[in-house]
């Protein structure tokens, strides 16, 4: 252990213990998508002691990014979020190790992609690639952490190989369907528009994951795992619930 991940841990150290420390990082994460979500994601994780980690985004920074996406600011417009955020946390460790893939997860190449994650998060905005993603997980047996935002609410569970899964859980109509043809089209129109959302509702919905993708990875207690889902409005603190789907 280097004295700056020392440093980096030192005030964290009476939370975890040694081993469970290193657990955190050695596992490898991987996260899809570097926007709201994933931006806030990203770092908790880095600074939380990870240093093993692959990012996923096809996308480049833009004005509108600005409001919610903290990596985003008016230097990094028109530049790659995968590499601006890897920019940036080797800023904060060093000694991390951080694999980038620069493009768009789908079918043809999920697996590839994703094979080798000890647990994988979710940070993307459109359900399609989140039933790509979820399958993938399924058939890997890694486990799959959620969390979806609009406006200022949000939802956050976590899928296993023995939960019920993305589609199951939300009943939706791809369900034991090949992802082609009106069954794509149908993924795709339910994240047609993009939606409002506000800065706040992705910081704490992706700081809520990194704590979930913890607890998992360290088996602790109250662990919310599907049928289980958080759901809250985060301009009424007492909406946050724990719902039985």
């Amino acid at each position: 252990m280097t004295e700056l991940y020392e440093n980096l841990i030192s005030r964290q150290i009476e939370i975890f213990s040694s081993q469970e420390q290193e657990k955190l990082r050695f596992t490898k994460v991987t996260i899809v998508g570097c926007g709201g979500l994933g931006g806030s994601v990203i770092e908790q994780l880095v600074r939380a002691g990870f240093e093993n980690m692959k990012i996923i985004d096809s996308d480049v920074f833009d004005q509108t990014n600005l409001n919610r996406q903290i990596r985003s600011n008016l230097d990094a417009i028109g530049q790659s979020k995968v590499q601006v955020t890897k920019s940036a946390m080797l800023k904060i460790n060093s000694n991390l190790v951080l694999d980038v893939f620069e493009g768009i997860i789908n079918q043809e190449n999920a697996h590839e992609i994703l094979d080798g994650s000890d647990i994988v998060i979710d940070a993307v905005d459109n359900v399609l690639t989140r039933v790509i993603i979820s399958r993938t997980c399924k058939e890997l047996n890694i486990p799959f952490v959620h969390a979806a935002i609009e406006s200022t609410q949000g939802q956050l569970t976590i899928f296993t190989n023995k939960s019920p899964s993305y589609e199951e859980l939300f009943n939706l109509k791809s369900k034991n369907k090949e992802l082609s043809g009106d069954v794509e089209k149908y993924l795709l129109k339910i994240s047609m528009k993009k939606p409002q959302v506000l800065g706040t509702t992705a910081a704490i919905f992706g700081t809520l994951e990194v704590v979930e993708t913890i607890k998992f990875i360290l088996n602790k207690e109250h662990l919310t795992v599907s049928p289980k889902v958080l759901m809250g409005d985060v301009l009424n603190m007492a909406s946050f619930k724990i719902i039985d789907f």
